[in-house]
């Protein structure tokens, strides 16, 4: 019955167009209120995944033996839709991806068929870790971290970009501003810097009040947010994480779910017996804060929350099938505890890294996914 329904919306695409199924109409665009999004004057909340590579094209691919023809972009986005109950796909569009804002087409079949499939898209603007962007990834992870780039280094291009990151935050916004198969605006995946400017603020506020800002006057359209892991990260964590996203310009706070900062085999690292900390207690204004403080300071500032990335290493059935246990725990605690939004890390062709959902192997986490959406 659903891919009936993708069906015949796609063919009321063409007549009237609309375009989705139970996700609103494709010309409507997501809202926020209070701690909810919406759409359609109704609650939205959704499951997805991560397709970082999404726009790869011949220009430019991260992953070059997994980029996706058309076609296999199309069936993949179908797949996450159709199969998973996925709403939402996060991927990258940095400069890489669009010849620093010259050729928008890698973007633009992304948007295309996540419009046909039913499908809202959240594109991130740059790299924290640097990875996929310009210059080599170890150089550009040092100049991320050295606590030059979010104070000054943003305002200039960077290796073989032509064009500053605030510059070509501005092009590509501009450019999409129209567009409401784009649900939100996300500044970096990861973010993090140890600088601290005046009055002890982590200088993540101030990039992004100075992005936020930007943004919004070219596309008042599309919700916006930093793009963080925070509990734990630096920069963004505890008390930083309630400066960055107290400020008006950000619609919603993100956190990513890793063992790095947390642990995979608890539900919510940080809570106690079950229940989130106060957000005034001692442990959610440490900088070391945990998962469960970034739900609290959340709701406190009376924004959504969206984890943005969460995944486990799965080598082998026995594997996934374990994954697949610890993540529905992991997303029955997250949306217990009022997340607007769960991607996972990440939808592949093949296991690259390990973390993969392999589409079309039938990776047992597939289907807690079509659980947790089925019950939204």
């Amino acid at each position: 019955m659903r891919r009936l329904c993708v069906i015949t919306m796609a063919i009321l695409t063409l007549l009237a167009g609309l375009t989705g199924c139970g996700t609103g109409s494709a010309d409507e665009f997501v809202t926020r209120s209070g701690t909810q999004f919406t759409l359609d004057g109704k609650p939205f909340r959704f499951v997805g995944a991560n397709l970082y590579d999404a726009a790869a094209t011949d220009l430019y691919s991260c992953s070059p033996q997994t980029r996706l023809s058309d076609g296999e972009l199309r069936k993949a986005l179908a797949y996450l839709h159709d199969r998973a109950g996925a709403s939402v796909v996060r991927f990258w569009a940095y400069q890489t991806y669009t010849d620093s804002g010259q050729d928008f087409s890698g973007v633009d079949r992304v948007i295309d068929a996540a419009r046909a499939e039913g499908l809202r898209v959240i594109p991130v603007l740059e790299d924290g870790p640097g990875d996929c962007t310009t210059g080599t990834s170890g150089e550009s992870k040092t100049l991320w971290q050295n606590d030059t780039w979010y104070t000054q280094g943003y305002k200039s291009p960077y290796g073989d970009a032509a064009l500053s990151y605030r510059d070509y935050a501005a092009a590509i916004t501009r450019h999409y501003r129209d567009e409401p198969t784009i649900m939100a605006w996300m500044m970096v995946n990861e973010a993090e810097t140890s600088t601290r400017n005046e009055g002890d603020r982590t200088a993540l506020a101030d990039f992004a009040l100075d992005i936020g800002t930007l943004i919004k006057t070219n596309d008042p359209n599309h919700l916006v947010t930093l793009g963080t892991q925070s509990n734990g990260a630096p920069g963004t964590s505890g008390r930083d994480f309630t400066t960055i996203y107290a400020q008006s310009v950000l619609d919603f706070a993100e956190v990513h779910d890793w063992a790095r900062y947390g642990s995979d085999e608890e539900a919510m690292p940080g809570s106690v017996n079950g229940e989130l900390p106060a957000p005034d207690s001692p442990d959610c204004a440490a900088l070391t804060a945990k998962i469960a403080c970034s739900f609290a300071l959340a709701r406190q500032l009376g924004k959504p929350l969206v984890v943005g990335e969460a995944g486990i290493q799965a080598q082998n059935d026995t594997d996934r099938v374990r994954r697949a246990g610890l993540m529905q725990a992991k997303m029955d605690a997250a949306l217990a505890a009022g997340a607007s939004g769960y991607l996972i890390w990440q939808a592949n062709t093949s296991n690259t890294d390990g973390y993969a959902i392999v589409l079309d192997q039938n990776d047992p986490l597939v289907r807690i996914l079509r659980r947790e959406a089925d019950g939204l």
